[in-house]
């Protein structure tokens, strides 16, 4: 039975795929009873003005620790683009820190799991001022970690503990503290207050930062509507959040999720997925899947074919892997071989840009991390302007990335060949809970057709439905 296609509206996620699947999983976790994660709190945080060439140095003493301890550091801060900010790591692996933007607030920090590190040094952080700059500091701190989630992952799954410096300092559960010096290379004589917005979680009621003039620059909470038709985001307690000492309402753009990062990554994804079915996991590559053979299939080569002639007989792989210096882009960790690298499209497969010579070297936590954002919805500025130099595609490409026009005119030219041949593979025409995995596709490719001129007059859903 075809459903019904209403108007020009796009069928919804109830309509497209049929009665929902019934509950399978429950996590196990509950609410916590005194927060709903729509809470908000702000304080008032001092700032200091650090001179033109002067800085200020924050040393971590991570204090004495036996080999199977977690141990962390971190903090957060907020200045302007006008402070360099440079984080000396000590014997942490690897540390994250959001470059600075003005208005908002920025974190820096890591967590070092048995699995990562062999011995852990005094780790420092040093903010210099390029022009004069105001510089305010929240809950730094350094130390052991313990929490019952990160002592059960040691036993039961310890690859949930690898990426857990991408969590810091929201993961920081001190059990022991460490000491935090710090050193101003010049005499204090001017501070101002900044404010700093502070959203509940949930599951552990915990207030962490939030921002709210960019809310897409994350530090505590992912965002919770991100697509544009569903924005602003007007679900309760996820786009409207309530001070709790004013009771007056704010409404965000992107919105928040109720549990921060770290709640989500124990409390459901780790509790949730181990439940989930063969066709469950499966759904979730199907799309990415038919988009790289999609482009194959347009292009007539795969990416590494057209690669080879274009280059002549090169390996894009290897390319990549030299072009970036054996590193990951992102955290500049050594990577030993390109079979170590993960190929990064950096403008997004769902734009239809396949891997070429402008994709980024990065590694699985990175690539991870970055998943199918656009390259402005993950590096910093700064960071763009570097990659921009690597790997030859404009800023302007870089900060607005459109779809690929070649390949969808070229899809647009051929829709005969994609509803009544590419749409019939028997991979495509699988039904996963209710769901056809070519209508997945076509659902999807209306998206980025939607993102062009020429692309935005094709259905391809009342298209295909309709063909005869």
């Amino acid at each position: 039975m075809v459903t019904e296609y209403l108007g020009n509206k796009l069928p919804g996620k109830t309509q497209f795929s049929g009665r929902r699947r019934t509950t399978t999983r429950t996590s196990g976790f509950k609410s916590h009873p005194d927060s709903t994660g729509g809470e908000l709190k702000i304080e008032d945080v001092e700032s200091i003005l650090i001179p033109k060439g002067e800085s200020i140095l924050i040393t971590f003493q991570i204090p004495n620790h036996n080999s199977g301890d977690i141990v962390a550091f971190g903090g957060w801060y907020s200045c302007n683009d006008k402070v360099k900010v440079e984080v000396f790591k000590g014997g942490f692996n690897k540390e994250l820190h959001t470059q600075p933007e003005d208005n908002n607030w920025s974190k820096f920090g890591s967590m070092a799991t048995p699995n990562t590190y062999t011995n852990v040094e005094d780790t420092q952080v040093r903010f210099t001022a390029i022009e004069n700059a105001y510089l305010a500091l929240y809950e730094v701190g350094c130390g052991v970690v313990e929490h019952k989630h990160l002592e059960w992952a040691k036993v039961e799954k310890p690859v949930l503990l690898k990426n857990m410096y991408q969590f810091a300092p929201e993961s920081n559960f001190y059990s022991i503290e460490g000491d935090v010096s710090i050193e101003l290379s010049f005499d204090l004589n001017k501070s101002s207050n900044t404010y700093i917005h502070l959203k509940s979680c949930n599951r552990c009621a915990r207030f962490l930062p939030i921002n709210i003039n960019n809310e897409r620059h994350h530090l505590s909470f992912s965002n919770h509507c991100v697509a544009e038709h569903r924005r602003p985001c007007s679900h309760g307690g996820f786009g409207r959040l309530k001070n709790i000492e004013t009771d007056q309402t704010i409404q965000l753009e992107y919105g928040y999720q109720l549990e921060c990062r770290f709640c989500k990554k124990y409390e459901v994804n780790a509790a949730h997925n181990p439940q989930r079915t063969a066709a469950q996991m499966k759904e979730d590559g199907a799309r990415r899947r038919a988009f790289e053979l999609l482009l194959t299939a347009i292009f007539d080569k795969s990416p590494q074919l057209m690669y080879r002639e274009k280059f002549n007989g090169r390996e894009l792989t290897d390319d990549i892997w030299l072009k970036f210096g054996k590193k990951c882009f992102n955290c500049s960790i050594e990577l030993e071989s390109a079979k170590d690298m993960h190929l990064d499209h950096t403008r997004p497969l769902a734009l239809l840009w396949p891997l070429d010579e402008t994709a980024t070297c990065l590694c699985g936590s990175c690539n991870s991390q970055k998943r199918d954002r656009a390259p402005s919805e993950f590096y910093s500025p700064e960071k763009l302007v570097e990659l921009s130099k690597i790997i030859g595609l404009s800023l302007n490409e870089l900060q607005s990335p459109s779809p690929n026009l070649n390949a969808v005119e070229s899809l647009i030219a051929n829709l005969d060949w994609l509803f009544n041949s590419f749409c019939q593979r028997p991979e495509l025409q699988k039904i996963r809970d209710g769901k056809l995995t070519s209508d997945l596709l076509l659902k999807a490719l209306q998206k980025t057709l939607n993102k062009t001129e020429i692309g935005k007059k094709i259905d391809l859903l009342k298209r295909y439905r309709s063909r005869a």
